[in-house]
């Protein structure tokens, strides 16, 4: 019995040290999960803040309930999706595993297909509500997209995947973007500018 405690012991420190090399081999993988983690956050207020758009409509203009709705689900859709993602890089930060990469590129797939889809659907009659909807749209994929071409095994199957990999935004950088293409900050709209 005392044998058998004393070989578990000796399996959990070789394990340790497998999990430790490992760890030293995907050290460059650390940067990708931390950059995610952080603009992650960032990204989720902005899908939130898709809704508040609406506010920036100028005095005496109405949206259509049915354009309202359309907005709510773009908002809701992204917010849904991101927070899953960040559940599933917090998943893979403590427990690294191939499965969870997968989902994690499957839910970047899926926001691709399915943002795209809910802002054509969403017919906003007001051209400059549209166009900040669209670029809030579009800001989110590209930083998701980034993500995913930095995850370490779809960047070692191709070297030209990481030579023209985009580099993910700091989040400093991504409030600057959503306020200057999103808010128009310029144009006097503070409403839904991010600090």
């Amino acid at each position: 019995m005392h044998s058998h405690s004393k070989h578990s012991q000796s399996m959990k420190i070789g394990l340790a040290i497998v999990l430790a090399a490992a760890l030293v081999a995907t050290g460059c993988s650390a940067q990708w999960l931390s950059v995610a983690l952080a603009d992650l956050p960032v990204l989720t207020q902005m899908a939130l803040n898709i809704a508040a758009l609406v506010a920036t409509l100028d005095s005496g203009k109405q949206l259509s309930a049915a354009e309202g709705a359309a907005i709510q689900n773009i908002s809701a859709e992204a917010n849904k999706d991101l927070a899953l993602l960040q559940t599933l890089y917090n998943q893979y930060k403590t427990n690294p595993d191939n499965g969870t990469l997968q989902k994690i590129e499957s839910v970047i797939g899926d926001m691709n297909q399915n943002l795209p889809a809910l802002l054509q659907a969403a017919h906003v009659s007001d051209a400059t509500l549209a166009a900040r909807i669209t670029a809030a749209v579009q800001l989110i994929l590209t930083t998701v997209n980034s993500f995913a071409q930095l995850i370490p095994h779809a960047a070692a199957t191709t070297s030209a995947r990481t030579a023209t990999a985009i580099k993910p935004p700091t989040t400093k950088d991504l409030k600057r973007q959503w306020n200057q293409q999103v808010c128009g900050v310029n144009q006097g709209i503070e409403a839904c500018a991010l600090r």
